[in-house]
C-alpha cells in the first residue's frame, strides 16, 4: 500500500476511493473517544475568521498550543458555541492507542499532499504528511488527526489546515486571492506578483518598520455594498528563502527552519514577534506589484489595470486551488483592479526604503 495513502477513518485515501461520508462519520468518533479518554487535554478557542465566529476544540495541550499560532492574531476572548460558523475539531494523534491511528515514523518523513474532493460535493479532504483533514461543507465542520512532534513539516505548523480552510471561506463570499497585505494607518496595501516578485520582502520590511501585517500569501477578499474592498488575514506567518534571512538579522532568531531537501523556505510567526502588529482585517487602498531591480532604492510607478490584472489573476485563481470559482470569480478580480490605484513597486538595494516610499504613496492617495 501506498503509505503516502494508507486505509484510515474506514476509507483509502486515494482519489478513486475515498469516501468523505464515512471518514467524516470515522473521524468524529475518534475525536469524541479522544475527548473520552483525555478529558483533562481538550481545550476550546473562539477566534474570527472572514468577519465570522468559529470555535476551535482540541484534544491536546501540546498541539493546541503550536498549531493556532498561525492564527492566535484572530483569537477572541469570549464567543458562543452555539451561534459558531465554523466548528474545528482537532486531536493529536499521538494520544489514541495504536488500534487507531497509523504508524507515522516512516509517513511522516517525507513531503507529499493530497485533496480529495468527492462528487457529492459536500466533503473535501487534505491529505498531508502528518495530518488527515476533512471538511463538511454543508455543516460548516471541519475534523483533523495531526501527528505532532518538533520535526514536523513547517508547512503543516506554520499553515494548519489550508487546503480546507480556503474552500470554506471560498463558501462564505470571501474570495481567497494570493497577495500579501500589509498597513498602515488602517489602510491596507495589497503586494501582487508570483512567488520570488518580492512579496514576502516587501512585506517584512514594511512590518519592521512599523506597518501592520495581514498576509503574504493568502488574503480573504470580502466585496462590500458600496464598492469597496476589505482585506481579512488567515494566518500570521510569513515564508522566507533560508538563505535570505541574514537580510533580516533581527528576525533569524525566530526562524523555523524547513526540512530540506523538501522545504527550502523557513517561517517565522510573527505573532512570536510583532503581536502588537498584526491585523484582522483592514479597508484596501492600493494594489502594489513588486519588482526585483538593479537600482539603490525603492520606487514606485504608476501599473495599468491590464499589467495588475495579469499579475493577479493567474495566481489567483490557479496557484491556489480556486479553479471552481471560474468567471464569477476572475470578474470579482477584474473588478478590484478596475476600482483601486495600481502600482509598481521597485525593489532596490535598500529594502527598507520599501516603507518609506509605501508611506508616502498612502499619503499622495489622500490628497
Amino acid at each position: 500500500m501506498n503509505n503516502a495513502n494508507p486505509a484510515r477513518f474506514g476509507t483509502t485515501w486515494t482519489p478513486d476511493h475515498f469516501d468523505g461520508e464515512i471518514a467524516f462519520n470515522h473521524m468524529q468518533l475518534a475525536f469524541t473517544e479522544a475527548m473520552a479518554q483525555h478529558p483533562n487535554e481538550l481545550l476550546e478557542s473562539f477566534f474570527i475568521f472572514g468577519g465570522r465566529n468559529v470555535l476551535v476544540r482540541c484534544v491536546g495541550r501540546n498541539l493546541a498550543e503550536h498549531i493556532t499560532r498561525p492564527f492566535s492574531h484572530l483569537k477572541i476572548s469570549k464567543g458562543n458555541s452555539t451561534t459558531a460558523e465554523l466548528l474545528i475539531d482537532l486531536w493529536d494523534d499521538n494520544l489514541l492507542g495504536d488500534h487507531q491511528r497509523y504508524d507515522a515514523r516512516e509517513n511522516g518523513s517525507r513531503w507529499y499532499q493530497t485533496t480529495l474532493e468527492p462528487s457529492d460535493g459536500q466533503y473535501i479532504a487534505q491529505r498531508l504528511p502528518n495530518t488527515f483533514g476533512c471538511l463538511d461543507r454543508k455543516h460548516s465542520h471541519i475534523m483533523a488527526a495531526i501527528h505532532w512532534h518538533d520535526r514536523i513539516f513547517i508547512y503543516e505548523r506554520a499553515k494548519p489546515l489550508s487546503r480546507l480552510l480556503l474552500d470554506w471561506f471560498n463558501g462564505q463570499d470571501v474570495q481567497i486571492i494570493h497577495t500579501g497585505l500589509v498597513a498602515h494607518n488602517h489602510k491596507g496595501l495589497l503586494f501582487v506578483g508570483k512567488s520570488g516578485a518580492g512579496k514576502s520582502t516587501s512585506s517584512l520590511a514594511c512590518i519592521i518598520a512599523g506597518f501592520d501585517y495581514l498576509s503574504e500569501d493568502y488574503v480573504g477578499l470580502q466585496f462590500c455594498n458600496d464598492g469597496s474592498f476589505i482585506g481579512h488575514s488567515i494566518y500570521n506567518s510569513l515564508f522566507l528563502k533560508t538563505d535570505h534571512l541574514e537580510r533580516f538579522p533581527q528576525l533569524a532568531p525566530y526562524a523555523i527552519r524547513g526540512r530540506p531537501p523538501y522545504e527550502e523556505k523557513s517561517v517565522i510567526l510573527l505573532s512570536q514577534v510583532f503581536p502588537e502588529r498584526l491585523e484582522r482585517a483592514v479597508p484596501i487602498r492600493a494594489l502594489v506589484l513588486p519588482r526585483v531591480v538593479n537600482a539603490p532604492e525603492a520606487r514606485p510607478r504608476a501599473a495599468s489595470k491590464g499589467e495588475a490584472l495579469l499579475a493577479l489573476g493567474p495566481s489567483s485563481l490557479l496557484q491556489i486551488p480556486n479553479r471552481g470559482l471560474g468567471v464569477c470569480g476572475f470578474n470579482k478580480l477584474a473588478d478590484l483592479v478596475e476600482r483601486i490605484p495600481c502600482f509598481w513597486l521597485e525593489v532596490g538595494a535598500d529594502l527598507m526604503s520599501i516603507p518609506t516610499r509605501l508611506e508616502n504613496l498612502l499619503k499622495d492617495l489622500d490628497v
